[in-house]
C-alpha cells in the first residue's frame, strides 16, 4: 500500500509541476490551456487516489490517522491542490480576471506544500 500511496502522490506532484511549467512557458501556443487543464486534472486525481491509499494503509496498520506531521501537511497540500483546481475552473467558466492572481498564488502555495510534504514523507520512511 505504501508503494501505491507514494506512486500516486509522485505522479500527482509531477503532473501538477508539468501543468505549472506549461502555464509559465507555453502561453503563446493556442493549446497551452488545454494541456494545463489536463495536467492539473490528472495531478489532482492522482493525489486524491494517493490520499485514499494512505487512509486505507493507516486504517489497516495502526488506525491512528493524523498522528504524524506528514499526514497534516499532506492534508493541507491536497486541500490546497483541490482548491487551486476549483479556482482555475471557476476562473475560466466565469471569465473572471480577478481570479487569475488567486489561482496563480494558490498554485505556488500548493507546490510549496507539496515539496515540504514530499520531504517529510521521505524523512518519515527513513530516506532523508
Amino acid at each position: 500500500m505504501v508503494i501505491i500511496h507514494a506512486g500516486c502522490m509522485l505522479a500527482g506532484v509531477l503532473a501538477l509541476a508539468a501543468g505549472v511549467t506549461v502555464a509559465m512557458t507555453m502561453r503563446g501556443k493556442r493549446w497551452w490551456l488545454r494541456l494545463h487543464r489536463r495536467f492539473g486534472s490528472a495531478g489532482v486525481l492522482c493525489m486524491l487516489l494517493g490520499s485514499a491509499a494512505a487512509i486505507l494503509m493507516v486504517s489497516l496498520q495502526t488506525g491512528q490517522h493524523f498522528a504524524v506531521p506528514h499526514a497534516w501537511l499532506g492534508l493541507a497540500a491536497v486541500l490546497s491542490a483541490v482548491c487551486t483546481y476549483l479556482i482555475g475552473i471557476a476562473q475560466v467558466k466565469k471569465r473572471a480576471a480577478w481570479m487569475r492572481p488567486l489561482h496563480r498564488w494558490a498554485g505556488r502555495v500548493t507546490l510549496a506544500l507539496l515539496v515540504l510534504n514530499v520531504l517529510s514523507g521521505l524523512s518519515l520512511v527513513g530516506i532523508l
